[in-house]
């Protein structure tokens, strides 16, 4: 009787630690890295850097992918637009550019998505940011391309340029734009900037 007993406990000792050991893969085992806001092909890292962070924005551009490109900027993200550009607009230059938040922004990315054929755009460090802190600055010279398809632009390409400063906040361990203020770079009758083409998307 003792023996049978002494069987049955090693046999339920040896059965809880098969147990503790194969279920421990699932509740120990790291997280898995967060992957693409899209769930799609388009290349995205963990935007462990401010420099990834536009690495990100520039493949969202390419691979027309709204929500990797709103990855890349923050819930209370603001936008300002040169002020020439604004003077520029006129009347409706209070209209196009005011209180322009995340989600304006991505209204106009998303019209500009629809009516692109291609798009490319680089980015020229003009003045680096320090990312010792939880936030920072960096500015950048952007040249941005758009093929456009027919329609308003009767398929013509256009070449957008100007500097950007984008004011960066890290949170845990990722970086993400809250501000960004255009200026341009060109004279106006040379090249538009960005701030121009964010304005015509904004409806």
């Amino acid at each position: 009787m003792k023996d049978r007993l002494s069987v049955t406990s090693i046999a339920l000792v040896a059965l809880t630690v098969v147990l503790v050991f194969g279920l421990s893969g699932c509740l120990f085992s790291p997280r898995t890295p967060d992957g693409p806001p899209d769930g799609s092909d388009i290349p995205w890292e963990t935007p462990v850097t401010t420099t990834i962070v536009l690495t990100n924005l520039k493949a969202a551009l390419v691979g027309e992918g709204t929500a990797n490109y709103m990855d890349c900027f923050t819930d209370d993200f603001r936008f300002h637009v040169d002020p020439g550009d604004s003077l520029d607009a006129g009347e409706e230059g209070e209209a196009r550019y005011a209180n322009w938040t995340a989600s304006e922004e991505e209204q106009a990315v998303s019209g500009i998505f629809a009516e692109a054929s291609a798009i490319s755009i680089s980015f020229t460090s003009f003045e680096p940011p320090d990312e010792s802190q939880d936030e920072t600055f960096r500015r950048d010279d952007y040249v941005l391309v758009v093929d456009w398809a027919p329609g308003q632009h009767v398929s013509e390409q256009i070449v957008y340029k100007g500097r950007a400063t984008l004011h960066m906040r890290k949170t845990g361990s990722r970086w993400a734009i809250y501000e960004w203020v255009d200026r341009r770079t060109e004279a106006p009758e040379d090249f538009v900037t960005w701030g121009v083409l964010r304005g015509d998307y904004r409806n």
